[in-house]
């Protein structure tokens, strides 16, 4: 690439990065809203069975989506020709709406069992019953956002993520206040068909019209490599739940229930604060190597781009979470949770290395590479992170989780380079470590002050490498994407705009 290319994909990856970020933390406002007013109306009996009918309902969800999701993206970026493009959106669409109505037919015939197993008796039923159409709009749903981020629609995604958040407040509220908790299934139900409705709305734009629709023998021709892609994803994913909840028993039974939950309250706010960065920037990645994963010089250039800004966005977020754990615990929690602080700051950093592997793990998906990503992402990373987590527990307690958390990171990157370079001869170059270095080391500085006992000393320092990480990731990216000359661009703009039209106003005086 040119280096007026390489400024034009930074600035592609930024912008993607910046309008599914902007959606991300407005859904996770909306949903901290949401959740307070829930709270308030329902109190706790009604929040835990809100909490119950959804537990339910999303292993229905994934398990009749059929990981298809994530691999129709694949699919539907990959084709460049729009006839044949068009095509595997009948396909795909059709697919998909048979399972969402084979899982709702079975939740509606199993309802009365999903009561009895989910609360001891039948006397909630008719809920379940009702759910089956909200577990068949948000499967449709799922499809048609699916639809949209394999054509790369942006804008329309986003648009259709902000207004589904608005109206799940702005209707499940009124339901919750003027129904109680006979309000929840309504409220699940109005949710998925506005979702589904808006998307539905987006994707009609995308004109299949000169497509017959497919039959039956079409559909399994053409769909046999994303059913077992999506096969694939779907049994890793359940092996990862599994692999929760085996550590979460374990910590249970030779520790306390106590640890259990301040384990999962440091995850909660480390996620929180960070995989809003991943989920936004992957929006756009994963349809955008699967279009040009063919072309392998393309493909390193667009992985590393990919690393740099992930890793320049990353470092501030973690090494300011490192600096405000004691703040983020008193605000998102109490002081009873006091305890999680060291863990996660530790938890905090391991994070940098999620965010170099993050580009190289989606390789595999985007080569449709159903083996490789079963037994590196499905096995090898479950078990590891299950051994390790034990490990880390039975020999260090709590700490030792957050321990066995940054093992795990540094284990990942060495695996993460050396295997996909022995599978797809693909590698950063020195470019992306001479990022990684300094801000890893900075990260390293203030992980290890916040072990000073004095308090003026542990945050000047830390507060110094916050300073400094942050003015050196702007400095990078603005190397990359030209910050200030978008800025000045803009103003110029702005201001010649402004001049134009007090110019045609005077005239026109």
């Amino acid at each position: 690439m040119t280096k007026t290319e390489q400024r034009s994909d930074f600035r592609h990856i930024m912008k993607g990065t910046a309008v599914f970020g902007g959606t991300q933390m407005f859904t996770m406002l909306a949903n901290m809203v949401k959740g307070k007013f829930v709270a308030m109306i329902l109190g706790d009996y009604g929040m835990g069975i809100s909490s119950l009918l959804q537990s339910a309902l999303s292993p229905m969800q994934q398990l009749f989506s059929f990981g298809l999701p994530t691999s129709g993206v694949k699919d539907i970026a990959a084709e460049s020709d729009p006839q044949r493009k068009a095509e595997v959106v009948l396909t795909f669409r059709r697919l998909l709406t048979t399972l969402a109505f084979s899982g709702a037919i079975t939740m509606l015939v199993c309802s009365t069992l999903f009561s009895i197993s989910t609360f001891g008796d039948n006397t909630y039923t008719r809920w379940f019953a009702e759910m089956s159409v909200a577990l068949l709009f948000f499967i449709l749903a799922s499809g048609e956002t699916t639809i949209l981020q394999g054509y790369r629609m942006l804008k329309e995604q986003a648009t259709c993520n902000i207004t589904g958040t608005c109206c799940s407040l702005l209707f499940g509220v009124p339901l919750y206040y003027f129904f109680g908790i006979d309000g929840i299934v309504p409220a699940l139900i109005l949710l998925s068909a506005t979702t589904y409705g808006l998307a539905r709305h987006f994707t009609r734009r995308i004109n299949t019209s000169a497509c017959q629709q497919p039959t039956w023998s079409q559909i399994f021709s053409r769909s046999r490599n994303m059913l077992t892609l999506g096969l694939t994803m779907m049994v890793a994913g359940v092996i990862g739940t599994l692999v929760t909840y085996l550590i979460n028993t374990y910590i249970r039974s030779h520790g306390t229930i106590a640890d259990v939950g301040l384990f999962q309250a440091a995850n909660v706010i480390t996620i929180q604060c960070t995989t809003m960065v991943f989920a936004a920037m992957a929006t756009d990645y994963y349809p955008h190597l699967s279009s040009i994963i063919a072309q392998r010089g393309h493909t390193r250039e667009v992985v590393e781009h990919e690393g740099e800004i992930v890793l320049l966005i990353i470092a501030p977020l973690t090494v300011l979470l490192i600096l405000f754990a004691p703040l983020a615990v008193r605000v998102l929690l109490t002081p009873k949770f006091d305890a999680i602080i060291p863990l996660i700051r530790l938890i905090a950093i391991s994070f940098i290395a999620r965010a170099t592997c993050f580009p190289l793990d989606y390789v595999c998906m985007a080569k449709g590479d159903k083996q490789f990503f079963f037994w590196t992402q499905g096995v090898w990373s479950n078990v590891k992170t299950l051994l390790l987590l034990v490990l880390g527990y039975k020999y260090f307690g709590l700490i030792g989780l957050g321990y066995a958390v940054i093992t795990s990171s540094v284990i990942d990157i060495i695996a993460s380079f050396l295997l996909n370079q022995w599978r797809y001869q693909l590698h950063y170059t020195a470019t992306l470590l001479h990022t990684l270095i300094p801000l890893l080391l900075t990260n390293g500085v203030a992980l290890a002050a916040s072990y000073i006992s004095h308090p003026l000393i542990s945050y000047g320092i830390i507060a110094t490498c916050a300073l400094f990480t942050c003015l050196y990731s702007f400095c990078q990216l603005d190397k990359r994407i030209g910050i200030k000359e978008l800025i000045r661009s803009r103003f110029i703009n702005k201001k010649q705009r402004f001049a134009h039209e007090s110019d045609r106003t005077h005239r026109h005086l």
